[in-house]
């Protein structure tokens, strides 16, 4: 039997023991290596945690506030006038419970009827952590261009298999009108195309998503459209839209700021 010793970075030794057994290896490793190993791994700094956005639309508010979402398709009549349809589905959030550690919401979510009338909600409580790690989110380190694409609920499926090509977003001012209460809100606005490799009946057709929102309100949303167009004579409908709006709230008023 024949020791080695081989000095490593950092000073740490490590004794290698040679002997002549069957499978000609025996390693020995000195305490101090593995001890310096371990202090390396428990010194490694924690991930700096951020606001999660989710979180922070929901902290100006008290429990029982509560936004209710429509949905609702708009379309090309015969006369060539752009009308909005029955609701096809309602989504409402309701704030339970929050604190520094997160908050606690009761979803509601209720398709409606042919005529535009509820039908019974599925209902279920979700809790949303104050902070997260934005290495570990995929969504954290995307575009605002692709974020637009799923940002809030979809109500319908106008956005598969449109091409992520960043393009610049035009943003803006509107007030929107609510139950007789004017919002100041802050608007996005980006245009999308289909990948006709994939979508070959969407070919020259574009798509364009624009989103309202303002801090008056949970959530942050007050309204979201997303239209597409598509050349007249082709196979698909010249024009359709689907959109979300602030149907209503309750548990909480508009501050001055916010209106106009």
């Amino acid at each position: 039997m024949r020791q080695t010793v081989i000095l490593l970075l950092g000073g740490c030794v490590l004794s290698v023991l040679l002997m002549s057994v069957p499978s000609h290896k025996a390693l020995a490793v000195d305490e101090c290596c593995a001890t310096e190993a371990t202090a390396k791994i428990a010194a490694k700094p924690a991930a700096a945690l951020v606001d999660r956005p989710e979180y922070l639309v929901w902290k100006n508010f008290r429990p029982g506030a509560k936004v209710v979402y429509a949905a609702r398709y708009w379309n090309l009549t015969v006369s060539n006038k752009f009308v909005a349809g029955p609701t096809t589905s309602l989504h409402a959030y309701q704030l339970r419970v929050i604190n520094a550690e997160g908050v606690r919401l009761w979803f509601s979510q209720a398709p409606t009827d042919r005529y535009g009338r509820p039908m019974p909600p599925n209902e279920w409580e979700e809790t949303i952590a104050a902070q997260y790690d934005p290495n570990i989110d995929p969504s954290a380190n995307q575009s605002r261009y692709v974020q637009l694409l799923t940002v809030f609920r979809q109500a319908g499926n106008l956005a598969m298999g449109v091409q992520l090509k960043p393009r610049p977003i035009e943003t803006g001012e509107e007030t929107i009108e609510l139950n007789g209460a004017r919002i100041a809100t802050q608007w996005e606005s980006a245009t999308y195309e289909y990948d006709a490799s994939v979508w070959p009946t969407f070919k020259n057709c574009r798509l364009v998503i624009k989103l309202w929102t303002s801090a008056a309100v949970p959530t942050g949303l007050v309204r979201k459209t997303e239209e597409r167009t598509c050349p007249l004579g082709g196979d698909q409908l010249a024009r359709v839209m689907v959109e979300t709006y602030l149907q209503s709230f309750e548990g909480f008023t508009l501050t001055a700021s916010t209106l106009r």
